[in-house]
């Protein structure tokens, strides 16, 4: 899956995510109306100005750079193994905590300071064989 397209699956949770008119798929923050700041998850109020209900909807930026990683090579019910997880700056100043994605073997692909980009993706499969659907990163290939 791509951010084009998650048609089939559950979204891990859908106040993090937008659907567009043509079906795409989002990563929405929230943005202060008076200073401008942007939040992850969506907020009410700004933390900043303490405004309330100055909020506007906003999608986050597909594009970050990679702060830092680790690998697991525990198993964790529902993920493959190995896995590697850590954080993404997006240039919103939003420090996105993500999967990656498409980018093993990971301690040779990975490295901080890369520039990363944002899928929609499954996650995991629940118990009930349903396929959990979530944002992800992986390198950006230039």
């Amino acid at each position: 899956m791509s951010m084009e397209r998650a048609d089939r699956g559950v979204l891990v949770d859908s106040k993090f995510f937008s659907r567009r008119e043509d079906g795409t798929i989002e990563v929405v923050g929230s943005r202060c109306r008076q200073c401008g700041r942007v939040f992850f998850p969506s907020k009410r109020a700004c933390m900043d100005c303490m405004l309330w209900d100055e909020m506007e909807q906003v999608p986050l930026s597909r594009r970050g750079k990679l702060v830092s990683y680790s690998v697991s090579h525990d198993p964790l019910r529902g993920f493959p193994i190995p896995y590697a997880f850590g954080y993404v700056m997006l240039p919103e100043g939003i420090m996105l905590y993500s999967l990656f994605t498409d980018c093993e073997p990971f301690e040779e692909r990975l490295k901080t300071g890369m520039d990363m980009e944002m899928v929609i993706d499954r996650m995991m499969t629940d118990r009930y064989e349903n396929d959990i659907i979530c944002y992800k990163f992986r390198p950006l290939d230039d």
